[in-house]
């Protein structure tokens, strides 16, 4: 009969009648240490994705924002004389008042390809920025207000003169402040991303 031949560490095994009841725990013990480092990089792991993927969502909110503003001055126009199809360029354009609580800026806008003129207008409240549409061009008419971006702590509105001069209210006659902008510069003060400004030229 042919005999069984241990090697040298398997006769050790044998020799010592296997692993201790501390040689187990410490063997425990290094699976929980590194099952934890295990989870905690992981965890860790995930919490930087979401992070990641939460602030591109807001600079996705914000620029969204500020690609609407634009587009809506673009197609900004001036004010045409009551019961005339053509536009006076010597009448005012927009309407802004800004403050250090709330800020309203209105004007009229071409909208359509059929070359229709609405309001449009964007006003800062609750923490939220709305854009205001109006059916027609009468801003006494009822306007339907939309929410294009919150989590907003400020919102400051210049009206952009020849010189460079920064005006929160236009028109302003007291001031002298009659003459069109040539540019509008919004500043956004955002609590999860900071200060945020954009000059945006009035054509």
């Amino acid at each position: 009969m042919t005999g069984v031949v241990l090697d040298k560490s398997q006769s050790w095994w044998y020799a010592n009648g296997g692993m201790t009841l501390i040689e187990l725990l410490v063997a425990l013990v290094i699976f929980a240490v590194l099952g934890v480092m295990g989870y905690r990089a992981t965890s860790m792991a995930m919490e930087t994705r979401q992070r990641v993927a939460a602030e591109l969502q807001r600079w996705r909110e914000i620029s969204n924002f500020l690609q609407i503003f634009e587009t809506d001055l673009a197609q900004l126009i001036e004010r045409p004389h009551p019961g005339s199809p053509t536009v006076d360029a010597s009448t005012a354009l927009l309407s802004l008042k800004s403050g250090d609580s709330s800020t309203e800026l209105s004007f009229l806008k071409l909208d359509g390809a059929g070359g229709n003129v609405r309001r449009r207008g964007y006003r800062f409240e609750q923490q939220q920025i709305v854009q205001l549409r109006w059916p027609g061009s009468d801003a006494l008419s009822s306007q339907e207000p939309y929410v294009v971006l919150g989590n907003v702590t400020a919102v400051h509105c210049f009206a952009v003169g020849a010189k460079g001069e920064r005006q929160p209210n236009w028109p302003d006659s007291a001031a002298g402040n009659t003459a069109n902008p040539v540019a509008i510069e919004i500043e956004l003060e955002l609590p999860d991303v900071g200060s945020v400004s954009r000059l945006v030229p009035l054509r």
